[in-house]
């Protein structure tokens, strides 16, 4: 392999439709970068949201449906009817 030492005497040169090119190159891989940020930023917002939603509906997973608590204390409600014409029942029938 040559050694290359840059002195007084050595150039470079690069063409100007090649420097344009490169120019345009980094500025596209510098836009797709930002956006692939942008893209992992909202997908993590959206995976905290999510986990905060599973916990969410698992601690609401134990408790009763506010319509169960309904339809349970209606039928309390009928049973203990029941059980008060039983007893009526009962005594009305007895008596006679």
């Amino acid at each position: 392999m040559s050694d290359f030492k840059a002195n007084e005497k050595s150039s470079l040169s690069i063409s100007l439709p090649m420097l344009i090119q490169a120019v345009v190159g980094i500025g596209a891989l510098v836009a797709m970068w930002t956006s692939t940020q942008a893209d992992l930023h909202a997908l993590q917002k959206d995976v905290g949201q999510l986990k905060e939603n599973v916990e969410r509906m698992e601690n609401l997973q134990e408790k009763p449906i506010p319509s169960d608590i309904e339809q349970n204390c209606k039928i309390e409600a009928l049973q203990h009817e029941v059980n008060i014409l039983r007893e009526s029942y009962r005594n009305g029938y007895t008596k006679n």
